[in-house]
This record gives C-alpha cells, sequence and structure tokens, in this order.
C-alpha cells in the first residue's frame, strides 16, 4: 500500500510518530507549534492517506502509529528531489554537491569510500 505524498504542514506530526512511536494524540501534539484544531485535522489527514494507522482505545481516544517509516518517506523524497531537480541523475546531484557545498577532503574520502563499498 502506498499512502499520498506527506506534506510540509504533516511532517512534524509524523517526526512526533517516528520519535515517540505508538501515541496518542495530546502526546504526538506535544512540542509541535500551531493550534490543537488544526494539528488534529493534520493527522486525519494522514489516517485518511494511509500514512498513519488509528487504533480505538475507547470511544473517544485513540492511539496512533506510522504506517510510513522514515526511511521510506527520506527514500521517497530523495528520489522525487532527484528526478525534479536533476532529472534522475545521481552523477549530477553528487558534482552539485561537491562543488556548490562546503566539502571538506577528509568528507570526501568518506564518500569515495562509500560508494566504492556500495559498488563491491
Amino acid at each position: 500500500m502506498r499512502a499520498a505524498p506527506i506534506t510540509e504542514a504533516e511532517l512534524p506530526i509524523m517526526r512526533s510518530l517516528w520519535t515517540r512511536g505508538r501515541c496518542t494524540s495530546p502526546e504526538i501534539f506535544k512540542g509541535l507549534q500551531g493550534n490543537i484544531s488544526t494539528l488534529k485535522t493534520l493527522l486525519m489527514r494522514l489516517v485518511q492517506k494511509g500514512a498513519v494507522r488509528a487504533e480505538e482505545i475507547n470511544q473517544r481516544n485513540y492511539r496512533y502509529e506510522a504506517v510510513i517509516t522514515e526511511e521510506e518517506y527520506v527514500n521517497n523524497q530523495r528520489r522525487s528531489f532527484l528526478a525534479r531537480v536533476f532529472e534522475g541523475s545521481t552523477e549530477k546531484m553528487l558534482l552539485n554537491f561537491v562543488r556548490e557545498e562546503k566539502i571538506s577532503p577528509e568528507e570526501l574520502r568518506r564518500l569515495v569510500k562509500i560508494v566504492e563499498d556500495e559498488s563491491k
């Protein structure tokens, strides 16, 4: 099952679930910015999209759990970013980062080692 994309507004709720695991809405919302009504609406959207599962505790309370893992979300975002910005080219993306970002020689050596180890 593939859930609809997670929006920027919904991401703090997902991060809360990834950090806390299964929990109730007050636990999810603890420390988040925004009014409770808006946060509840965003949580319900995530449930409707299939990104979050709701388990009834009693008539008025639910426990929520992320269906999409943080790793799945990150991988989806990476693929989307790569396709949109670099026409799907990993080489173009890496070259851009090496040229435009402050990458130390040590960081570059570690990256090269990772690439070499992964290609074995």
